[in-house]
Formats: structure tokens, sequence, C-alpha cells
């Protein structure tokens, strides 16, 4: 049942089911990419839903360029998408991830690690069998374009991410006492809630809670 009414329109978006909310969080694909993929015989979606892993463009608000960024975190609640390398700083010097409406975004790099995204791909590419092979064929065909439109390879990004990780790994195996205060607080909660530890409070409490639990 649905309704003019402006009121009843917003208790509805309000009260959505998260698999509505879904499908309303959904951006764009590059023109220029589904192009060039059409062009290789695969016809893509003029928009998708986005989710953790697509690389995107800010092409509206605040941090609008030609750089592209990997959605890092998804809140289905507030409709809101994260990404690496976009945060601010509150007053108290904390560094925070800035949260971005998925209408600002346009998807330059879709991930297909996903089986059940794939089902996009089914509903306007018949006959086309998505084989290991030809889903590395698409990716790589997408890695180029990136490549292209933003003068950055994503491959070399995630091998410098992935080298940057090992060693932080490798530090800490190392020795020494992990400095819980040089983290953010999203990985400050999520390190709590690995311990069953309580969530709440500012950012000295959660560094504190860690602190003693090790």
């Amino acid at each position: 049942m649905s309704s003019k009414q402006p009121r009843k329109q917003r208790r509805a978006r309000r009260n959505a089911p998260l698999h509505r909310r879904h499908r309303e969080m959904a951006a764009p694909l590059d023109r220029g990419l589904r192009k060039r993929q059409e062009e290789r015989g695969y016809i893509y979606p003029r928009s998708i839903p986005v989710r953790t892993g697509d690389r995107v463009l800010i092409v509206r608000g605040e941090g609008r360029g030609t750089e592209g960024h990997r959605i890092s975190q998804i809140d289905r609640r507030a409709r809101k998408v994260y990404v690496d390398g976009f945060t601010y700083h509150k007053s108290d010097g904390t560094e925070l991830q800035r949260p971005i409406d998925p209408s600002n975004l346009v998807v330059i790099n879709p991930d297909w690690s996903d089986v059940r995204r794939r089902r996009i791909l089914d509903r306007v590419n018949e006959g086309v069998e998505w084989t290991e092979e030809t889903v590395a064929a698409l990716e790589a065909a997408e890695d180029d374009y990136e490549t292209e439109a933003t003068g950055v390879d994503p491959r070399a990004v995630e091998a410098d991410e992935a080298d940057a990780d090992a060693d932080e790994a490798e530090a800490g195996d190392e020795g020494g006492a992990q400095d819980w205060s040089a983290l953010t607080v999203p990985e400050l909660k999520a390190a709590l809630k690995e311990r069953d530890l309580p969530v709440s409070g500012k950012k000295a409490d959660l560094v504190a809670r860690l602190e003693e639990s090790t």
C-alpha cells in the first residue's frame, strides 16, 4: 500500500526493513566502465547496491575528486557509507571516518567476490557462464579502467596495504605492549567486542579498558 502523504513516506522510510534499505543504498556505476565492459560483451546495470570492497569515487560534497576509495563499512540503519582515507578529527584529536550518502558516490570498480551479487549480472547477461576465470577477467578489466581513470593501480594499493599489515603484525609479535591509543574509536570498539567487554564511553575509557584486559 502506497501513499502520497509526506508524513507516511517519511514513516515508511524510517521504518523500512534492512532488505529494503539495501536496495535503496545504491550508487551508479561509472559510465565509462559500463561502456568498456559492453565493448567486451558484458552488460552492466546502471546502478547497484553498494557493498564493502567496492572502489568508488566521491563526486559530490566534501571530499569529491578523482581519487578512488575502497568502501570499508556500511551502516544500513543510518543509510551511510564509510570509505578508506576519508576522515575527520574531533576537538580531542580523535580521528573518525566521515559518513557519506551513497548518492554522492560512483562505483568505478565493483567487487564481484560475492556469488549472490553476481545474480545482478545474470539478469542482464543471458547465456553467460560465470566461472572463476570469467570473473577474474572482469575484475582485471575493472582494475585497468580504474588505473586509467584515477592514475592509481588498485592492485598496487592492495599490495602495499597487505605489506603494511604484515609489517604491523610482525612488529606486534616481536614484543612490546600494543599502543591502543593509536587506534580509532571503531577499531577500539571492535577489539572490545572480540573480548566481550563493554563498548560504551569515551576513547580514553575504551583504551583504559583494553589496557586492563591485556
